[in-house]
């Protein structure tokens, strides 16, 4: 999607607004459509994707601070909250998350559901001595062709 918006930025004006109404709407202030099907245009969006990034970084405190996990979420969220706090546009801050900030509210809704679901599970409590078995793709096909295969009478 950037790859677009740079080349729609080389193109005359009249052509930009053929390659992305949507940026030409926003423009001029207005955006009446995301141009994703279902996903509807939040006149609020950047006030509501703050807040749920905040709920975000509020929710991962029950995750152990010592976790890949919770470090990495941290780290993102505070990557997308300073983009949305900074001073620039709604299509400037679209431009560098490389997605619609109604997107990022909808990414955020499912990290905020992942959350509680993460703490329970506990992926990151693996007990000492736990060994995964390690199984070639070979054998995986093997094992795949010879479920599939239909025994003769």
């Amino acid at each position: 999607m950037a790859m677009l918006r740079q080349i729609a930025r080389l193109a005359p004006t009249s052509l930009r607004w053929n390659i992305n109404p949507t940026a030409a709407l926003s423009s001029r202030g207005i955006k009446d459509h995301t141009g994703i099907a279902g996903l509807d245009v939040d006149p609020n969006a950047r006030e509501n994707l703050k807040m749920y990034l905040e709920q975000v970084l509020e929710a991962v405190k029950i995750i152990p601070e010592d976790t890949e996990y919770r470090r990495n979420v941290e780290t993102t969220i505070h990557h997308k909250l300073s983009i949305v706090k900074s001073d620039i546009t709604d299509e400037e801050a679209e431009d560098q998350l490389d997605a619609q900030l109604e997107q990022y509210i909808n990414f955020t809704r499912d990290e905020l559901s992942l959350i509680p679901k993460m703490a329970e599970w506990q992926p990151w409590d693996v007990p000492s001595g736990h060994k995964v078995e390690v199984v070639e793709e070979q054998e995986v096909e093997q094992k795949q062709q010879n479920a599939t295969q239909v025994p003769k009478k």
